[in-house]
């Protein structure tokens, strides 16, 4: 990756971290509490430490009222503390986190259909759900933790250098290394095991989500059992990478518990001299010998926020590398908006790829689409279909040549305008779990009942939805699992021709529908798009002489096409 690069992901993941508005207020009440409850507990334990050393010397009972108040001030204000640190760096945890999934999901809606091809749906799971919701962990356990401990560290060097220099600088020696060599050594022995560890949970994930959605196919072949050994294997990967990350949080716990004993011990070692000179009191000794322990302890918590601060941001780099494509380069100009639903596309050249190592899914394909045109695109599986429509909705970038709508590079418009006025049904179009109404009202939230049922009577399924008692609000299960596959395509062409759009993109409407219910449905889908401009999709060479253009596609490249002249006309593969 080059500096650029680097610097524009260093850029955006601060913006995507960094408090911003209320945010901000919230960290500094975070950091401030957290500072308060540090320091309460070191002061807690040295006026301890001073009241029982002091108390042990016998003096008036009246010279240790102040020592004695100070413990139930400090107690107190260590919960106090705590609790408003809690408070303030959760809500902060939260506001963020929302912030966080507002932001993945926009930038990962558009990529989603064409832009991540490298990306397994396990793994995308993972890096939405785990990867985001650790950012709140981020502020928690890694950043308050850390600026707290620091702050008060530095505070307590301070105190101790006041009562003995040698001390508090063993004291702040002793801290830095605590605070830096410490965590910094620990991230280190466990930055690999953590990066390892969720590339594991990635492609573990991905093999129950692919397994999940297969299970069908799976228990029809009997596969089962190879099924298991693959998830069994890759959950044997996940413990033995946990356990390394284990072995390393284990190790930071345990050196800050050490430290506090050695630095404690050279703290007071440093003391005696100032105590044989007669420049301190024994007493004195005891308070630096507990201030020493007291800091220590919030030091110790140091490699494990420090963990969370290293693993946290390799988990947000994770959802910005996952959302932040390499940029297309666009014109310096404002994206320009449709002034009329009469659009006409055309591909020049266009060349797409996923993989260098394989084949191009499209290979320098001429084609226009003129208004009204109505266009049937033909292939076997494979021929690069679905990468078509996938061009015409803006979801992937040619890698050569370029799409122009109404001869503009479609670079240069409004993508999410363009999509607007396109009605699609992809080939698996998604059945959401929930009623047919709401499912159809996705195309046209204020359709009435009405209409949806005249929709659904249009595309052939009146007979299916007078079998519900429940008519339209009958649920369609978690992806329509209630549907047969004709039944799923039909319901997405429904939605495509209730959305009342003037382009009609319909990828593979009939696969799974014998001859007489394909016609039955393609006079239909023709009468509906009569002045509009229609892709029709097909692998099947059925019924094609009705359409304006047929275009047949095979291995990425137009191998042939015929139609009347007039408002369409369809070009030769370069």
């Amino acid at each position: 990756m080059s500096v650029s690069s680097n610097s524009v992901r260093a850029t955006n993941l601060r913006a995507l971290l960094f408090p911003v508005g209320l945010e901000r207020k919230r960290a500094g009440q975070a950091v401030a509490a957290g500072l308060v409850g540090q320091l309460s507990a070191v002061g807690l334990l040295a006026c301890s430490a001073w009241l029982i050393a002091a108390a042990a010397l016998r003096p008036p009972v009246l010279t240790l009222t102040v020592a004695i108040a100070a413990v139930q001030a400090f107690a107190l204000m260590r919960g106090a503390a705590r609790y408003g640190e809690r408070l303030a760096s959760h809500d902060l945890a939260l506001r963020v986190l929302a912030r966080v999934r507002v932001f993945a999901f926009e930038h990962l809606e558009p990529l989603v259909p064409g832009r991540l091809p490298g990306v397994h749906r396990g793994d995308l799971l993972n890096r939405f759900v785990t990867d985001v919701d650790g950012i709140q962990d981020l502020y928690v356990r890694a950043l308050v933790p850390l600026l707290g401990a620091l702050a008060s560290s530095a505070i307590t060097v301070l105190v101790a250098v006041l009562l003995d220099p040698a001390a508090g600088l063993v004291l702040g020696v002793g801290l830095g290394i605590g605070a830096v060599v410490l965590p910094l050594g620990i991230a280190a022995l466990g930055a690999r095991s953590g990066a390892d560890l969720a590339r594991s949970r990635g492609l573990r994930d991905a093999i129950v989500v692919e397994s999940l959605h297969g299970a069908s196919e799976v228990a029809v072949f009997g596969a089962q059992a190879a099924v298991l050994g693959r998830l069994r294997s890759a959950e044997r990967e996940v413990s033995r990478q946990a356990r390394h990350a284990s072995i390393a949080s284990g190790a930071g716990q345990s050196l800050g518990v050490a430290l506090g004993g050695v630095l404690a011990a050279a703290t007071v070692a440093a003391s005696l001299s100032a105590l044989d000179a007669g420049r301190i009191s024994g007493v004195v000794v005891v308070v630096l010998g507990f201030l020493a322990l007291a800091s220590a302890n919030g030091v110790a918590d140091l490699p494990e926020a420090f963990a969370a601060l290293t693993g946290r941001l390799r988990g947000a780099g994770r959802v910005l590398q996952m959302t932040t494509q390499p940029a297309v380069p666009k014109a310096q100009v404002a994206l320009l908006q449709p002034a009329t639903d009469a659009l006409s596309f055309a591909l020049k050249g266009a060349s797409v790829g996923y993989d260098p190592a394989r084949p191009p899914a499209l290979d320098g394909v001429d084609l226009e689409i003129g208004v009204g045109c109505h266009l049937a695109v033909v292939g076997r599986t494979g021929a690069g279909k679905t990468t078509l429509s996938h061009l015409l909705l803006g979801f992937v970038e040619p890698n050569r040549g370029q799409v122009e709508v109404d001869g503009v590079d479609l670079r240069r418009w409004d993508a999410e305008a363009i999509r607007s006025l396109i009605a699609w049904a992809p080939q698996d179009p998604h059945v959401f779990h929930t009623t047919v109404a709401a499912n159809l009202r996705l195309a046209r939230p204020e359709a009435s009942d009405a209409e949806l049922a005249a929709v659904l009577a249009q595309v052939g399924l009146a007979p299916w939805i007078a079998r519900f008692p429940d008519g339209l609000a009958a649920t369609l299960g978690e992806r329509g699992e209630t549907l047969s596959g004709g039944e799923r395509q039909r319901l997405g062409v429904a939605r495509a021709l209730l959305s009342g759009r003037p382009i009609l993109l319909l990828d593979e409407p009939t696969a799974h529908l014998d001859a007489t219910a394909e016609a039955e449905l393609r006079e239909a889908v023709l009468a509906a798009a009569a002045g509009k401009t229609l892709v029709w999709i097909t692998h099947r060479h059925l019924g094609l002489d009705a359409f304006d253009v047929v275009v047949t596609l095979d291995h990425g490249r137009v191998a042939s096409s015929f139609g009347a002249a007039g408002p369409a006309a369809a070009g030769r593969s370069r």
